[in-house]
């Protein structure tokens, strides 16, 4: 694969899209003010919230962030990335994951910066591992939505029940998408048109899918460490509903964490902050949990996973955040 010698140029910010998820942000909380003073009664359970719960979530929190990160890891190590070490991995995943909350895709661009620099880590190995870890992520959560629908022992509504014949329809897409283009781009790299410059990166990421889907060892250790990200961030749902005195079954809570993980694959604005809150309360009211008790979790959550994400972020970052993240 390519390993790129440019640098990448500073770029000037951009204020008409910073006004632009300014105004997304206001209008998202605009949405979630209207709807909480619909539902305020359900603002009253957070007088339930304990300090035993925050801790045990925020335990459930890093342990999902943990397994992610050391996902990703095993994939870089894979490439050869092996000076790098775990310690030193997670020093820079926690930063970025600060950064993301501030700057849109803003953790992505220093990761891929820090690991060039320092590493001399292409910038496409990077995007290939980042797009290929949100894929197998994405996979996950859907055919987890897609056993809970079929499953006709559980009560849902009955509109919301016909959302298993589009999952089933998401999951083949999502799955049968990726790779019938890595097979078309493996198939034709030979061609002129893949040796172009502009489609040079797609050819080597389509590679680069291609021997992760080979190496049945490196892809088991990819899927169970995305599995355990997964069901870690059920548990920290789960926990929460309990939390603020809304029991709920975990199918209902596989659901909900489904359509919450994608909160965070699809970025609006940074951190998706009132977005991952107002996915949060629309789903949980068709599963029958309520809008306000959904957006609370979600709020919940947002909290206490910046409380990690800042303390352990600035306690990694200390220099390191200040002078390799302003350069």
């Amino acid at each position: 694969m390519g390993d790129e010698t440019t640098d990448i140029p500073a770029r000037k910010p951009n204020y008409p899209k910073i006004a632009l998820q300014l105004v997304a942000i206001v209008i998202f909380a605009l949405m979630i003010v209207y709807f909480m003073r619909k539902y305020a009664s359900d603002i009253s359970n957070l007088q339930h919230l304990s300090l035993k719960d925050i801790l045990l979530i925020a335990a459930w929190s890093l342990a999902s962030y943990t397994a992610y990160a050391y996902a990703v890891y095993v994939v870089l190590v894979a490439l050869g990335l092996k000076r790098l070490g775990p310690i030193g991995w997670l020093k820079i995943y926690f930063v970025s994951r600060l950064a993301n909350m501030f700057v849109t895709q803003g953790g992505n661009v220093f990761r891929l910066v820090i690991l060039k620099k320092k590493y001399n880590f292409s910038y496409t190995n990077s995007i290939s591992v980042t797009v290929f870890l949100i894929w197998i992520n994405a996979l996950i959560a859907l055919f987890a939505a897609l056993f809970i629908l079929a499953d006709r022992r559980i009560t849902l509504d009955a509109e919301f029940t016909s959302l298993l014949g589009w999952s089933i329809l998401a999951v083949l897409v999502l799955m049968l998408g990726p790779l019938l283009i890595v097979w078309l781009i493996q198939h034709f790299r030979k061609s002129s048109i893949w040796q172009s410059p502009v489609l040079l990166p797609f050819r080597d990421i389509a590679e680069f899918f291609a021997s992760i889907m080979k190496n049945v060892s490196l892809l088991s250790q990819i899927t169970s460490l995305s599995v355990a990200h997964f069901l870690f961030f059920v548990g920290v749902n789960y926990f929460c509903f309990r939390a603020i005195g809304q029991p709920v079954g975990i199918a209902a809570v596989c659901l909900y964490t489904t359509a919450f993980v994608f909160t965070r694959y699809i970025n609006i604005v940074p951190g998706n902050l009132g977005v991952s809150e107002l996915v949060g309360g629309l789903v949980s009211e068709q599963i029958g949990i309520g809008f306000g008790n959904g957006v609370l979790v979600a709020g919940i959550i947002r909290i206490i996973e910046i409380m990690i994400i800042v303390s352990i972020g600035l306690i990694f970052g200390q220099l390191f955040a200040l002078s390799s993240f302003r350069k």
